[in-house]
């Protein structure tokens, strides 16, 4: 049987989305519990993999400039190999198993226009299996929101 959250773990786990950072005291006064069971609940969460607190850094703001999403077309029998190959591409964030015109979503995200052609010319020319990509550059993000609803 899978980890069972409570009203407790997820109210930690959307505290500390809206501040990874804030102190473990700071969550047990705001839900009544002592400070010893907020830090063994986050451990706990972090431990059966229901939580990780990363720094999500604007790409736009520290130079990478380029973001696009791709939509691909793959030999659907090397799907997994393919999204593994991709998985381990730098300037990959995101890979998708989707369904509807693309077989596999991807984000992209390096520092200039040429630095996508590129990307799209010859990194993903030696994967073999994609048959078709389709590219949209992000223009201005409006909205990005890590948290979910828990």
């Amino acid at each position: 049987m899978g980890f069972v959250l409570d009203d407790f773990d997820r109210a930690i786990i959307n505290l500390l989305q809206e501040d990874g950072r804030m102190p473990f005291l700071t969550i047990a006064n705001e839900l009544g519990l002592a400070e010893g069971t907020i830090r063994r609940r986050v451990a706990r969460l972090l431990d059966e993999g229901l939580l990780r607190i990363v720094g999500v850094a604007d790409p736009f703001k520290v130079g990478l400039n380029t973001v696009a999403v791709v939509g691909m077309k793959v030999d659907r029998a090397r799907i997994e190999e393919i999204a593994e190959q991709l998985k381990s591409l730098s300037e990959v964030r995101y890979v998708a198993l989707a369904t509807g015109n693309y077989d596999l979503v991807i984000e992209v995200v390096v520092p200039s226009n040429d630095e996508l052609l590129t990307f799209l010319i010859d990194t993903l020319r030696d994967i073999e299996g994609i048959n078709n990509t389709g590219t949209s550059i992000v223009l201005k993000v409006a909205k990005q929101d890590l948290a979910y609803e828990v």
